[in-house]
């Protein structure tokens, strides 16, 4: 079978001000949700991005925004939402839209995407039957693919998350393995937003067994007991029952 190898899949935008082009981006891709109304049938991916620091563009000098933000995108190919996190939790951004919505930048003036593209290499895979093969797969240094299933309460939605595994533990005196893998996209099944991109939130995944994930959300959090400040931390921890596959990529 094929699987992505996120090695080599990137989304490639880019952008214009009035009416100018100003820049492409090649950005690489780290994980993909993809979204199934059960009722419809109908489906919809979204890629996260790597994160990137705001900065200006072709400049001699003072490349980086000050103060500087972390940037990120989830990229779809209906919408997609630009993500940006300063140290002062009040400054963050967060701007979801269609290609050709215009978004305001750091100095004030507005930009949109002329473009997007999705350059999705796949490689031959194998799916790992049991621990005794993870474990091995894992000491030989092969590129690990993982994927894990979500369903909503209500049975409306299902989400398969998908995410290269660059970080992986196994103690084969046990016969143990356990994943720890992010930033991937988490789905909000319970969230209203009018477009699916807006109910997609960061996370990492963690498991030890294939019937079963922790996740840790990236949500406002307090800074130290009796203040109010708060940052962008990956502090909301939960547990669910989710069956997960990993996969072996075959290398050339």
């Amino acid at each position: 079978m094929e699987v992505l190898d996120y090695r080599s899949c990137f989304a490639i935008n880019t952008s214009a001000k009035d009416g100018e082009e100003q820049n492409t981006c090649r950005t690489q891709l780290l994980a993909r949700c993809v979204l199934t109304d059960k009722s419809s049938g109908q489906s919809e991916q979204f890629f996260l991005g790597k994160e990137c620091i705001g900065e200006y563009m072709y400049q001699e000098r003072g490349i980086a925004q000050v103060p500087t933000s972390e940037v990120c995108t989830i990229f779809g190919a209906q919408d997609s939402s630009l993500l940006k996190k300063f140290a002062n939790h009040d400054n963050d951004v967060i701007q979801p839209g269609a290609m050709t919505v215009p978004r305001k930048g750091f100095d004030g003036s507005y930009a949109n995407w002329t473009s997007l593209n999705f350059v999705l290499k796949e490689a031959t895979a194998r799916p790992l039957q049991n621990t005794d093969e993870i474990i091995a797969a894992t000491l030989a240094g092969e590129p690990l693919v993982g994927r894990t299933t979500l369903d909503d309460a209500e049975g409306d939605w299902q989400a398969v998350l998908e995410y290269p595994i660059p970080y992986m533990n196994v103690h084969p005196p046990e016969d143990c393995f356990q994943v720890d893998v992010g930033p991937i996209l988490y789905p909000d099944f319970a969230a209203t937003a009018p477009s699916l991109v807006e109910r997609l939130q960061l996370a990492y995944v963690m498991y030890n067994q294939l019937d079963a994930a922790e996740f840790a959300l990236r949500v406002p959090t307090q800074v130290a007991e009796g203040q109010s400040a708060t940052t962008l931390h990956y502090a909301e921890v939960i547990k669910m029952a989710a069956p997960s596959i990993l996969y072996s990529l075959e290398t050339t």
